[in-house]
């Protein structure tokens, strides 16, 4: 068996990679093209877009002008929703001085018999 098998085939491999990387290489270019036509008509079209937007809402400013001069509310910047606290709510009540547990003593330990020695019968 030789060491290398496919080497009779490597430069004709290498040489197909070669090929096919040419043709993904000119393929993503023409790609390339058509995306940066359709982005500017894209990016145009939002331009247009924003100029409309923009020209309406300055109409809709100057309509509202006189309104918002004679109105006091109107005046005011518009507030965040923010739930009123419940007035009736009543508060938890506190604990009496003194009622905190007593400390508990710990239990002691036992100590491992030494020497083979048998536990204690109660």
């Amino acid at each position: 068996m030789a060491q290398h098998p496919f080497e009779p085939f490597g430069p004709e491999f290498r040489r197909a990679m070669e090929e096919l990387g040419n043709r993904l290489n000119e393929e993503m270019k023409r790609v390339q093209q058509q995306l940066e036509g359709v982005m500017e008509r894209v990016a145009s079209e939002v331009q247009q877009a924003m100029q409309e937007f923009q020209r309406g809402a300055e109409g809709a400013v100057r309509q509202d002008e006189p309104r918002k001069k004679s109105s006091r509310a109107a005046r005011r910047a518009p507030q965040t929703f923010r739930p009123s606290p419940n007035k009736n709510k009543k508060r938890p009540r506190r604990k009496p001085p003194g009622s905190a547990a007593a400390p508990v003593k710990p239990k002691p330990k036992p100590k491992p018999l030494k020497d083979g020695a048998k536990a204690p019968v109660d």
